[in-house]
C-alpha cells in the first residue's frame, strides 16, 4: 500500500482496543472474527448493536485512560514530533512533516487517524504495544486489523 496519486495520502482510520488476555490466546490464528465483531457492532444498530455491544463488552478490557496518558506523555517525551493536544489527544508529525497521525484515548478504545507514509503510525503501534501485549488494531475502511505485538511469543508448545 502507498500513498494515493497526487502526493496526498488517504486518512486512515483505526479503532485500538485492549483484548482481555484469556479471550486474546483462544482467538490467537481467527483475527478475522474478531475485527468482522469489531466492524459489525460499529455499523450495527437496534437490536444487533445490542447483542454486539455484550459481545464487544465481553472480550475487550476497559482502558484505564489516565493511566495510559500518563504512560504516553512518559513514553514520548524523547520522541521527535509528539506532541499532547489535549489530556486524551497526542499528535504525532513526521520530521519532513508528510506524514501526521492524532491518537485519542478513551476508557473502551484508542483511535488512530494517520495520513502520509505507514512508517509514523508502525512508530505508534510500537510505542502501544511496549504498554501492553494485547492490543487488537482494526481499520474497517481498509479491512485491515491485527495484534500490534505478535501473540506467537505467548503461546505455550507443547512436546511432539
Amino acid at each position: 500500500m502507498g500513498s494515493a496519486a497526487g502526493g496526498k495520502a488517504d486518512m486512515r482510520s483505526y479503532d485500538l482496543f485492549l483484548i482481555n488476555e484469556e479471550v486474546a490466546l483462544i482467538y490467537y490464528g481467527f483475527e478475522s472474527k474478531l475485527f468482522h465483531l469489531f466492524k459489525e457492532n460499529c455499523l450495527a444498530e437496534d437490536n444487533l448493536k445490542e447483542i454486539t455491544s455484550r459481545q464487544v463488552h465481553y472480550i475487550r478490557k476497559s482502558i484505564n485512560d489516565n493511566d495510559l496518558n500518563s504512560w504516553l506523555r512518559q513514553a514520548c517525551l524523547n520522541v521527535k514530533g509528539y506532541e499532547q493536544k489535549s489530556p486524551f489527544v497526542h499528535c504525532f508529525s513526521s520530521s519532513d512533516h508528510k506524514s501526521r497521525a492524532v491518537l485519542t484515548v478513551g476508557k473502551n478504545k484508542v483511535t488512530l487517524e494517520s495520513e502520509g507514509s505507514f512508517e509514523l503510525e508502525t512508530e505508534i503501534f510500537d510505542i502501544l504495544r511496549d504498554y501492553d501485549d494485547y492490543f487488537f488494531a482494526a481499520d474497517y475502511q481498509n479491512e485491515r486489523y491485527g495484534w500490534l505485538k505478535p501473540l506467537k511469543s505467548f503461546r505455550i508448545v507443547e512436546p511432539g
